[in-house]
């Protein structure tokens, strides 16, 4: 389960538990953590998975065009941190996939579309969704995020001021077409989802096992 900052909701550790959930991944950095508080809830284990550096990026000098911004960052992210995303998935696979498993795992960054967007990405591909089901899934980003600045507006936070621009084409938008490039791009580049995480570390065992406990046969 994806999703955005779970520390937030006093009720998140119910919540969780109550959908079965043994582990939370928070893919945030060292430095978000400490502005911005932990999840620490009874019977949920939590463990920090950084996915990027606190020096990255999002709002840099290349003069892109807005529509193509987001696009060229997770091309970069998905660049430059492999192992990062490698470890996250590393770690969804030891709960998913244990002997005799009773637990799912959430994981979470601060909007919860983009570190928490490409995993997501990864892992429903690497179990062979179609990439227009992973589209929509990450879509859907879009109709929280105005929450999520609207949120960080009240408490006066810079990000509250973000523009209809940035909302609609830029960082902080979630349009299918940053993902269906995203997806090519991974195509291109190693084959596909499955492909990237082979190339960064993840063995074709580790894959297989996680498809034999999440797939359900066909008729």
């Amino acid at each position: 389960m994806r999703a955005d900052s779970l520390h937030r909701a006093r009720t998140t550790g119910r919540a969780l538990r109550d959908y079965g959930v043994v582990r939370v991944l928070d893919l945030r950095d060292e430095r978000e953590r400490e502005q911005d508080g932990v999840l620490e809830t009874e019977g949920i284990e939590v463990l920090h998975h950084p996915v990027l550096d606190p020096t990255f990026e999002w709002f840099g000098d290349d003069h892109a065009a807005p529509a193509e911004l987001l696009g060229q960052r997770y091309r970069q992210i998905l660049t430059s941190f492999p192992d990062r995303f490698t470890d996250a998935f590393g770690s969804v696979i030891e709960v998913v996939a244990a002997p005799g498993r009773t637990g799912a795992v959430a994981y979470h960054c601060v909007v919860g579309k983009d570190r928490t967007g490409l995993l997501t990405a990864l892992l429903l591909g690497a179990l062979g969704v179609p990439d227009d089901v992973i589209v929509e899934d990450y879509a859907r980003s879009a109709r929280a995020t105005a929450v999520q600045v609207g949120w960080l507006w009240s408490f006066g936070h810079p990000a509250g001021q973000v523009s209809d621009t940035d909302l609609d084409l830029g960082v902080w938008s979630a349009r299918p077409a940053t993902m269906v490039s995203t997806l090519q791009w991974l195509r291109d580049e190693f084959g596909g989802p499955e492909g990237y995480l082979i190339a960064s570390g993840v063995s074709t065992s580790a894959l297989d096992e996680l498809r034999s406990v999440l797939l359900v046969p066909g008729d």
